[in-house]
């Protein structure tokens, strides 16, 4: 299986994240992309944004029904600030 990772903050998930996320996945024939929602921005004040739960539930009505998009909770997992390098070696 061909997997890709979309990571951001997410607040909200709009229209631009979701054509990008197709625009990935047919450019590089992938069977499924990963979005996760950032637990804890580092570069974000974390005042402005809505809770990671809240994001990751907006990720989730927004790909439902597309199968080959799928919302990620494996930032939210994991305590701390979110960053790609430590997500990739989860």
């Amino acid at each position: 299986m061909r997997l890709g990772l979309f990571g951001g903050t997410f607040n909200p998930i709009h229209i631009g994240h979701l054509r990008a996320a197709v625009e990935v996945r047919e450019a590089f024939n992938l069977d499924k992309l990963l979005l996760i929602p950032s637990a804890t921005p580092p570069h974000k004040n974390a005042g402005d944004i809505a809770s990671a739960e809240e994001r990751l539930e907006m990720v989730r009505l927004a790909v439902k029904g597309t199968p080959y998009l799928e919302a990620s909770d494996v930032e939210l997992a994991r305590s701390g600030l979110s960053y790609t390098i430590e997500t990739l070696q989860y």
